[in-house]
């Protein structure tokens, strides 16, 4: 038999806080073919509610909280190097911020600082290294959650500034602007919002009492949502990401207790499972899925092991 190829796409964690209360640095990628996490390149800047997002063959981590201040800074990811380098800072300092890419170009959605809930929307384009205001949400949304599919943005939930959001709407990059979709059946701020199958997924969160184990479901053709089968326990602040078919919720808090569990939704069989947990206990940390070779990273922190502590894994 010839040997399996491996998944194209790699699971990362980035950042987020603990119960000591100080952001990480630190970095989880997940190897699907041994239900397995480990460590690489810590960033330059310690970030919890980070916005993280894969955008061609880059990770980015942008903006958030690093203990002391909100940051309008980003970084991002070479997979090849597994090095991180600084970006152009956003126009805006925000920590529960979503990111998104669409068809190159990043965006940079919602947040707050101790003040207020942010509306505005910013485009990175890697090419310029420049920051762009684009036309702003109807709504404030802190801990929005964000996607894209078919050529929209998908702006799910948040926090207005006095209470949680169950509104959603979509934006067109082709005419600038911004439309409302059908509310969910719950309000969630701080959900994993993620898409399989052509469909949006809206994954625990906060509503203004509790953090959630409920799951949801949008199809942008029919404009429901749908609840779908619930998580093994709540999860407000959860990393989600779609990878190999399932849908992964990465750590989160459940109302006492950060998490360092994981599980996975698989459709086929419409149940959660539990996955190898990740090493420390996260929430507000940004998951994404970046296309590279999972054996690169790890070949890659072998080096850096045997070189000494130069990588910070």
């Amino acid at each position: 038999m010839k040997p399996r190829k491996s998944y194209a796409g790699v699971l990362f964690c980035v950042g987020g806080r603990g119960a000591a209360g100080d952001p990480f640095q630190s970095i989880e990628c997940y190897d699907y073919r041994k239900n397995k996490w480990f460590p690489v390149t810590e960033m330059n800047t310690r970030r919890r509610h980070v916005g993280v997002c894969a955008a061609s063959g880059y990770l980015y981590a942008i903006g958030g909280h690093d203990g002391t201040k909100h940051l309008s800074s980003g970084e991002v990811f070479d997979p090849v190097t597994n090095t991180w380098s600084n970006i152009s800072p956003m126009g805006t300092l925000r920590r529960g911020i979503a990111l998104a890419c669409l068809g190159g170009p990043i965006y940079a959605i919602g947040g707050l600082d101790d003040a207020s809930c942010f509306n505005t929307v910013e485009r990175y384009d890697p090419s310029t290294d420049t920051w762009t205001f684009l036309s702003s949400m109807k709504i404030p949304r802190g801990g929005v959650g964000v996607t894209a599919l078919k050529g929209f943005l998908y702006a799910v939930g948040g926090n207005d500034g006095s209470t949680s959001l169950d509104s959603c709407e979509r934006y067109d990059p082709l005419t600038n602007k911004w439309a409302p979709i059908a509310n969910m059946k719950k309000r969630r701020a701080g959900a994993g919002v993620t898409v399989l199958n052509g469909m949006v997924y809206a994954v625990g969160g906060f509503d203004d009492n509790a953090p959630l184990h409920s799951m949801e479901r949008y199809d942008p053709v029919t404009d429901i949502w749908t609840l779908m089968p619930s998580m093994s326990c709540c999860r407000g602040g959860v990393g989600v990401a779609t990878l190999g078919g399932k849908i992964f919720a990465v750590g989160g808090h459940d109302g006492s207790s950060y998490l360092n569990s994981v599980e996975a939704f698989d459709p086929s069989v419409g149940k959660w499972e539990m996955m190898a947990d990740v090493e420390v206990c996260r929430a507000g940390a940004g998951v994404a899925v970046l296309d590279c070779p999972v054996e690169q990273l790890e070949d890659m922190r072998k080096t850096i092991n045997t070189s000494g502590p130069a990588g910070r894994l």
